[in-house]
């Protein structure tokens, strides 16, 4: 008997395939926790942020904004920790490009 929702109605085999396919749902899911296989370390790093310094930075100089950049590849200090480095104290002369690392503020 043909009605208004006929159209997108379920035989009872698409019933169960659709039953099954939502118990299924969970494993498509996951657990939350975002891992990374081995083969994608490559791209990741290629494609990931290092903070740099924006240009020659003499010792003693304190990190502003515009004296920071990102630049890949992310093998160095992660842009997470931008905003630590900002109004800090250089205790190195730090070169244009250079990584910025932790241990060269005060």
């Amino acid at each position: 008997m043909k009605g208004t929702d006929h159209v997108f109605s379920l035989e009872p085999i698409g019933m169960r395939k659709l039953v099954r396919d939502l118990r299924r749902v969970h494993l498509a899911l996951g657990n939350g926790i975002k891992k990374f296989y081995e083969s994608e370390k490559p791209g990741i790093m290629k494609m990931r942020k290092k903070i740099v310094a924006a240009k020659n930075l003499p010792k003693g100089h304190i990190v502003r904004k515009q004296d920071i950049a990102l630049k890949s590849p992310g093998d160095g200090t992660s842009p997470i920790h931008f905003e630590k480095l900002i109004g800090k104290k250089l205790n190195r002369v730090v070169k244009k490009d250079q990584t910025i690392q932790q241990e060269f503020i005060i």
